[in-house]
């Protein structure tokens, strides 16, 4: 546990002292929904379960995003500048290695995608009467699906990002986010409601984000030393 929080924190302090992927979370934060509030509001109206599940649409695809960017620059560069192998060296698993640095990212991704759904709100508020701090959903989905989906996407690109070289990592980096999103717009299909607030809705993503985070951390563990040394351009 002790190796666990040394390496999430260092990875943690990393991810809030690097300035370009901040400010590209920054802007993505600020951005996405505020173009997004004027649909929200002209769709829903003065509905506050509609409004508030409107912004917890758009909340999860903005939180899987996050955590691609901060995770963008964590598994890849120690293997840019070659201080993977001083890592390999320790002894440390793999698999600790991958959950220490995904909780390093999954946290700063978090706290960003907090800040754009209260952007989002402030946004939907000036359009609209309607009293979103009144849904207890939209808080549950913010505290707990929310995490996990970032936790997941994360911890799967993170994944990826160790097995494989820098040219394949360029490509797949986008499949996931695709991936991810196409995910959630089926679920949102298939959930009773559409893309609702509902008790059923947040079980069904809940479960479905800790499907994808025990995915991630299979596929860690199967990640061995000498594949990441052959990756290591």
């Amino acid at each position: 546990m002790k190796t666990f929080r040394v390496i999430a924190g260092r990875e943690m302090r990393l991810a809030l002292r690097n300035r370009s992927i901040l400010i590209s979370a920054l802007i993505f934060a600020v951005w996405f929904p505020v173009m997004s509030a004027l649909g929200i509001a002209a769709g829903a109206g003065e509905d506050t379960t509609a409004v508030a599940g409107g912004i917890a649409a758009i909340t999860l695809p903005v939180g899987v995003f996050m955590g691609y960017i901060f995770c963008a620059d964590a598994f890849l560069r120690e293997k840019r500048d070659g201080t993977i192998e001083t890592l390999l060296c320790t002894p440390v698993s793999l698999r600790r290695l991958w959950e220490g640095k995904a909780a390093g990212v999954a946290v700063p991704a978090y706290l960003m995608t907090l800040f754009s759904a209260a952007v989002t709100v402030t946004a939907v508020v000036s359009l609209t009467d309607a009293p979103i701090a009144a849904e207890p959903l939209l808080l549950l989905h913010l505290a707990v699906v929310v995490p996990v989906w970032i936790a997941a996407a994360a911890g799967l690109i993170g994944a990826a990002q160790l097995a494989l070289g820098m040219r394949e990592n360029q490509i797949l980096g986008f499949v996931f986010i695709f991936g991810f999103i196409f995910l959630i717009v089926v679920l949102q299909g298939v959930a009773p409601g559409g893309g609702g607030l509902s008790v059923t809705t947040e079980g069904i993503f809940a479960a479905a984000g800790l499907a994808l985070l025990a995915l991630a951390r299979f596929i860690a563990g199967k990640v061995t030393k000498e594949r990441i040394v052959r990756t290591i351009p």
